[in-house]
């Protein structure tokens, strides 16, 4: 991966294949949204595993037509309004199981999430990181994907950069930008996430971070000194960021059937521990997640 670009090193890194199962999900969720989708984009634990054993999967299913694609106007609009909306997918492989979450997103509006104008942090934070694009209706679809994938990258850096002190390793800058999007969202993930996503694939984070700062002509081996105003855009962003976890939160109790099991499998998956709903909390699943939700927040910052 030394010396390649950062549009070189996208490219290899979105045309990585699913393992089977992630295979039969893809055509599954192609399956039910129909012949509008543009593509699906793989992420997440599942991807880096190369497993979905007592995992689930991550998709991002990315449509030209969400009317088309959902065939429920309301559904449409609040993922127009408010998007993704997320979907809850089981099917059958060789006798088991598979489990994935299905992000459903206008294919314009994922690639407007990526750019560096967008001042929330939930697309560009995620799509920064390792992603395939597991299917592509077209070329011009897989080309635009890859560049949004590869938009997201800047996107992340050029905006963790005036929070650095330097000189400072790409580890320390990949570091630095995970944990500022966690504190963006209401994201139930430990201090050591960011840690352990980094060591897990230390060579590919190097290599993307080294290739971003070299595109933008920014040298990690200078002296550099925080920028107090790129703080209180950070703090303004999380502000924002949380306001929309809240607001996405409160959609998904119309649009993500079966949304309250699934996150309470996260937060299990988090704490390490059983949560046990009774059936007064299972009879108002909005307000179970608001609690489960602040609860965990306020677990990591203590």
């Amino acid at each position: 991966m030394v010396n390649s670009t950062l549009n070189e090193l996208i490219e290899t890194e979105s045309r990585e294949q699913p393992f089977p199962a992630a295979a039969a999900m893809v055509d599954h969720v192609r399956t039910v949204y129909g012949s509008s989708v543009r593509a699906v984009v793989f992420y997440g634990s599942c991807l880096r595993m190369g497993t979905d054993e007592d995992l689930m999967l991550d998709l991002y299913v990315l449509v030209g037509s969400l009317k088309q694609s959902l065939k429920h106007p309301l559904s449409a609009a609040m993922g127009t309004v408010l998007p993704p909306n997320i979907y809850y997918h089981e099917c059958d492989f060789e006798g088991r199981t598979i489990r994935a979450k299905v992000a459903v997103m206008a294919f314009g509006a994922f690639v407007r999430g990526t750019a560096n104008t967008t001042f929330a942090s939930a697309i560009w934070a995620r799509f920064a990181q390792p992603a395939a694009i597991v299917y592509a209706s077209d070329d011009r679809a897989r080309d635009a994907t890859k560049e949004a994938l590869a938009r997201a990258v800047n996107s992340l850096i050029s905006k963790t950069l005036p929070l650095m002190t330097g000189p400072f390793s790409t580890r320390d800058l990949w570091v630095k930008a995970l944990r500022s999007t966690y504190e963006a969202e209401l994201r139930p993930e430990p201090p050591t996430k960011a840690d352990e996503l980094i060591d897990a694939n230390p060579e590919r984070f190097d290599a993307v971070g080294t290739a971003a700062l070299a595109e933008m002509g920014a040298d990690p081996f200078s002296s550099r000194f925080p920028k107090p105003m790129a703080k209180w855009v950070w703090r303004l962003r999380s502000i924002w960021g949380r306001l929309l976890n809240v607001l996405r939160l409160i959609k998904a109790a119309f649009t993500f059937k079966g949304g309250l099991n699934y996150a309470v499998w996260k937060l299990e998956r988090h704490r390490g521990e059983k949560i046990e709903l009774t059936d007064r909390e299972r009879a108002y699943p909005l307000w179970t997640g608001l609690r489960l939700l602040f609860s965990q927040s306020q677990d990591h910052n203590r």
